[in-house]
């Protein structure tokens, strides 16, 4: 394909045929322009950098679209201070058909479906006027970005087009439907010494979904035998993939879930899904029905009474371990409990499902919380503000053991009235991982975890805060250092600061040395769109709430200005939010 640099075109000698440069609708680019080389007999189309279908045709371009298609295509035009990305193409001219759908010839309309079959892209606007007859007879698309995934075909209406004509969109959707039919999902597990489970879980995904599905298994430096039994099924189920971390210390599944989806997953959809599930019939066609581009979509837990109830789950007990599961008796309940109606709420938990590249697209887990804990929060936030749509349907089932491998490693067990506790609780493990997550979480987004009650993440704004934090010691600085930017200290013991810093450093990525300072002769309330003053010693559990909930407050009623509130005196030059900034994951 020939290529024309973008300042090699002389404007000045090419006739304006549209000018939408800079056209947004509804927030979306549409710019673009068309120029007609009278002296060389060529249209460029030059779209916008951010024009909402460049990069469709990128990838058509890429697929191979056009071939047959399109021999008007003379060239692609590239941007060389866009490190040569294609910003518009130019075509040959030639007599256009007419204006109505039926003046295209059957053949190059079936020419255009199996096109659309092979590549599983499709051409929008489908009508005479876009398509011309060349100088040598050649029938050719032009409008050439009118172009998308067939995944998109039944969502282009938020662009302002629609597919035309009504028969060619029916075949189009035949095509859309026995894709999404044939679609698989990567089932991503990584484990540790949870061989049991693993073997339960395994055999329920092979007899109630099947082996179309790939299973990708992590083994987290096991000593149960995990990885050798991992070994015997691979070489005979070759749709599973496997991977083990050598040790001597544990990766966690922060790591290992995107070494799996990045490494091992063949397939476009991945579905994070815990070693002590159980799939239900056909739960993986119930998550797919809802699956596009753009959404992530949970199965229900239906989990025995080992945690509080709530309305994102079901409460009922059909056994605790492998050993006692009731197979029979949980068929049985999801054939009266489910009606048939397809209710669908919004909100996230494991299993999830979703598309490969729009996980990897955010840059798929941060390992700010390796080994766990709190990974999960993190990446939900950021699918929302990516603007993903978060999807529960209330057809697809797994039973969920909850929790084993680290948090209660040690199994389920029940006193002599049968009722359920943990052995052991809590492991002192998942204890001091899930306190190191937490205030990791607390630094990067500036408050805990929050979500309604279906498990819809709530991300309150990230705000530039400073702490100038009079007579702190060790102790209140190991409260109040994760719940700002910077804190600036005049500390009674000099001592203090390093060896909070030495002592805290291996718990965070984050630079310690830069988030406390002394504040000397710095005027703080310069250095941050907020400086919050206040003396320690004034400092209770009842006004520490004020810095907990902190951004809630400004986001409700903050304003430009200095203010005093209870014991804090505040500085606030801007309300400017970053929690935008966090969405892409760079680790």
């Amino acid at each position: 394909m020939l290529k024309i640099k973008i300042n090699d075109i002389d404007t000045t000698c090419c006739r304006m045929l549209l000018d939408k440069a800079g056209r947004v609708v509804d927030g979306i680019n549409h710019g673009r322009q068309v120029l007609h080389d009278e002296e060389k007999d060529l249209y460029y189309k030059l779209f916008d950098d951010d024009y909402c279908r460049r990069e469709n045709f990128q990838r058509a371009l890429q697929l191979g679209f056009f071939d047959e298609l399109a021999p008007a295509l003379h060239s692609v035009i590239i941007n060389p201070k866009l490190n040569d990305e294609i910003v518009g193409y130019a075509t040959k001219g030639g007599t256009p058909l007419g204006k109505e759908f039926d003046e295209i010839p059957k053949e190059f309309y079936e020419k255009v479906l199996d096109r659309a079959k092979k590549t599983k892209m499709f051409f929008y606007d489908l009508v005479a006027s876009n398509v011309i007859r060349t100088e040598s007879g050649e029938l050719s698309l032009i409008d050439l970005e009118s172009v998308y995934n067939i995944d998109d075909l039944n969502k282009i209406s938020k662009h302002n087009a629609k597919v035309k004509p009504d028969y060619y969109y029916t075949e189009l959707q035949k095509i859309w439907r026995k894709k999404m039919d044939n679609r698989v999902i990567s089932f991503i597990q990584p484990s540790r010494n949870n061989l049991k489970y693993l073997k339960w879980s395994y055999n329920s995904i092979r007899k109630n979904l099947g082996y179309r599905h790939e299973i990708c298994w992590a083994d987290d430096f096991s000593d149960d035998g995990t990885w050798e039994w991992m070994q015997k099924i691979a070489e005979k189920d070759k749709n599973v993939k496997i991977h083990r971390n050598e040790g001597p210390t544990r990766l966690g599944h922060t790591i290992l879930y995107d070494t799996l989806i990045n490494d091992y997953a063949t397939n476009d959809i991945v579905m994070i899904y815990h070693a002590d599930m159980y799939a239900c019939p056909n739960m993986d066609e119930e998550v797919l029905k809802h699956l596009e581009r753009g959404k992530v979509v949970s199965a229900t837990r239906i989990e025995p009474p080992l945690h509080p109830e709530g309305p994102e789950k079901i409460i009922k007990d059909f056994g605790i371990e492998p050993e006692e599961f009731d197979e029979l008796r949980l068929m049985n309940f999801l054939e009266e409990y489910n009606t048939g109606e397809d209710k669908l709420t919004e909100g996230i938990f494991a299993p999830w499902a979703i598309y490969k590249d729009d996980f990897t697209s955010i840059g798929g887990h941060d390992s700010l919380y390796a080994p766990q804990s709190k990974e999960d929060s993190d990446i939900f936030n950021r699918f929302v503000l990516a603007g993903y749509e978060t999807i529960q349907t209330w057809q697809g089932y797994v039973y969920h053991m909850t929790c084993r491998g680290s948090r209660f490693k040690d199994g389920a067990m029940r006193n002599p009235a049968g009722q359920v506790f943990m052995k052991g609780r809590e492991s002192s493990e998942w204890l001091a991982q899930n306190l190191r997550s937490t205030r990791n979480f607390i630094r990067k987004w500036g408050h805990m975890v929050e979500h309604d009650e279906y498990l819809k993440p709530i991300v309150p704004p990230k705000y530039d805060i400073g702490f100038v934090a009079y007579n702190c010691d060790k102790q209140m600085l190991y409260e109040l250092e994760p719940w700002c930017n910077t804190i600036y200290l005049d500390l009674r013991n000099h001592d203090a600061l390093s060896e909070y810093t030495a002592e805290e450093q291996p718990n965070t990525k984050y630079n310690l040395s830069e988030r406390i300072k002394l504040y000397g002769n710095s005027k703080v309330s310069e250095l941050h769109d907020i400086c919050v003053e206040f003396d320690t010693d004034k400092l209770n559990n009842e006004n520490f709430q004020v810095l907990v909930n902190l951004s809630k407050m400004l986001q409700d009623s903050g304003e430009i200005g200095e203010m005093e509130y209870d014991i804090f005196k505040l500085y606030i030059k801007s309300l400017k939010t970053y929690e935008e900034e966090l969405i892409i994951c760079e680790s």
